[in-house]
């Protein structure tokens, strides 16, 4: 095998693994991202403001655009009745920084079991936001479950 073809087959594998421990990860958010979704359904927010901080997690490379979306919401509810609703707001920016501890678990991993040096040097920043995109899927479709009448 020509070694191009040996870099494509970890590439192939790389991608592999990378999409199983996230999809694995993301199986575990489900629970905590409903648990916001519940507490975010109780306050003035709508699912068009769920709905635009999903979208933006899918259209942005960066993870501060995301933390900063948030922080902005927070602190330009002045009546405190949808993103900064008891805490709501912060908390779940704390929780969307500690899925950085997951990414480097993962992104560590993957280098450490399919190496690919010249790819390594931004992987921890794509898997967070994976995560991030990840976690916020499962909350907006709770979200919306619940403004719907579930539960």
């Amino acid at each position: 095998m020509s070694q191009q073809a040996d870099v494509r087959a970890v590439e192939i594998a790389r991608r592999l693994a990378l999409d199983q421990d996230i999809a694995c990860k993301s199986d575990g958010y489900a629970s905590s991202a409903q648990s916001y979704a519940d507490r975010l359904a109780q306050t003035g927010l709508d699912k068009t403001q769920i709905r635009g901080l999903e979208t933006l997690t899918y259209t942005t490379d960066k993870v501060s655009d995301v933390t900063d979306w948030l922080k902005l919401r927070v602190g330009r509810d002045e009546k405190r009745d949808r993103w900064a609703r008891k805490g709501i707001g912060r908390e779940l920016l704390a929780t969307l920084e500690r899925l950085r501890d997951d990414a480097r678990e993962i992104a560590d991993e993957v280098k450490r079991e399919h190496p690919l040096p010249d790819k390594d040097i931004d992987l921890e920043r794509q898997v967070h936001l994976r995560l991030i995109r990840e976690y916020l899927k499962h909350l907006a479709a709770h979200f919306e479950y619940v403004k719907a009448g579930g539960r």
